[in-house]
């Protein structure tokens, strides 16, 4: 019962409505922790970028942990993707469920992504964030772990 209760909480916490679109597909190709391309049963594929998380960059600690993490979660896996919209390179925002498993919140919660806090409030992904900081969960066991957005603002 709890469990439902902590999906519902997460939905309502994202306001879901009826013009979000659930698209479901075989992860094909992982292109790093929050990004995958998604082949769907058309043939045809999208690429799709989860939605409140930012994991480490190329060139950042920890960011081969976090793509072999999403790879080992997903990779080769039917998923289903609640769709929110297109970022500005036109993929898919999306969370990611592996039947009633939330990926998106997987990656916080394992300390492997940041809870993208710019473009979500959501309470349930930022008490995940905090778990995984207190128990020095993954990239949270770093000495000094600099957030995506700053590691791309000083590029």
């Amino acid at each position: 019962m709890q469990y439902f209760l902590t999906v519902f909480l997460f939905l309502c916490s994202y306001n879901i409505s009826l013009a979000q679109i659930s698209i479901t597909g075989k992860v094909i190709k992982i292109i790093d922790g929050d990004t995958f391309d998604l082949l769907l049963q058309n043939n045809t594929t999208i690429r799709v970028r989860m939605n409140s998380i930012d994991c480490p960059e190329k060139k950042q600690p920890y960011y081969k942990n976090a793509k072999q993490a999403l790879s080992q979660y997903i990779f080769g896996k039917n998923v289903n993707v609640i769709s929110k919209s297109k970022d500005k390179y036109k993929r898919t925002l999306a969370d990611v469920f592996l039947g009633n498993e939330n990926i998106n919140l997987k990656m916080i919660a394992n300390g492997f992504a940041w809870h993208f806090k710019k473009y979500s409030s959501n309470i349930i992904l930022a008490k995940a964030e905090i778990n995984a900081m207190v128990k020095k969960l993954g990239l949270w066991s770093l000495p000094n772990p600099i957030a995506p957005w700053d590691f791309r603002k000083n590029k």
